[in-house]
């Protein structure tokens, strides 16, 4: 009987995928992301006052994310809007345990995501400093 039970066990151990087998996704590439974003400027009229803060509504935002190297489920690369590429940021991330989960900040921002699939992800990116606040989202495809 034990014999029989431990055979089982065998055959089922060699039938389940190893751990980890999914794999890390490999995130180097050229994405390009078009989504809205919501944005309060801060006027310089009457500093401190909440009517200080104008609403800018842009439906649309373009932006490219290079991934240039990938170590296990950490990557860095750099970001920028496509209508002002000199404004490239460093960026930097890391892939959940899902394998679909990312965590990215980039010089003065934060970035959450989701891949949907091997050549496609959706980002939320947040920022709040000194001139304003950001809030956008953005679907990119790998090109």
């Amino acid at each position: 009987m034990t014999k029989i039970l431990i055979s089982i066990l065998v055959l089922v151990a060699l039938l389940l995928p190893p751990v980890g087998a999914e794999g890390v996704p490999n995130l180097v590439g050229n994405w390009t992301g078009v989504g809205s974003a919501a944005i309060y400027e801060i006027r310089d009229i009457l500093p401190g006052d909440p009517t200080n803060l104008t609403y800018v509504e842009e439906s649309i935002s373009k932006f490219t994310m290079i991934i240039t190297e990938q170590m296990g489920r950490r990557f860095v690369g750099t970001k920028f809007p496509n209508v002002h590429p000199e404004e490239s940021e460093a960026l930097l991330g890391v892939i959940g345990p899902d394998n679909e989960t990312l965590y990215m900040v980039d010089e003065n921002g934060l970035l959450d995501g989701r891949l949907i699939s091997t050549n496609e992800m959706e980002v939320v990116y947040r920022q709040v400093g000194p001139t304003g606040m950001i809030v956008a989202i953005n679907k990119f495809t790998r090109v």
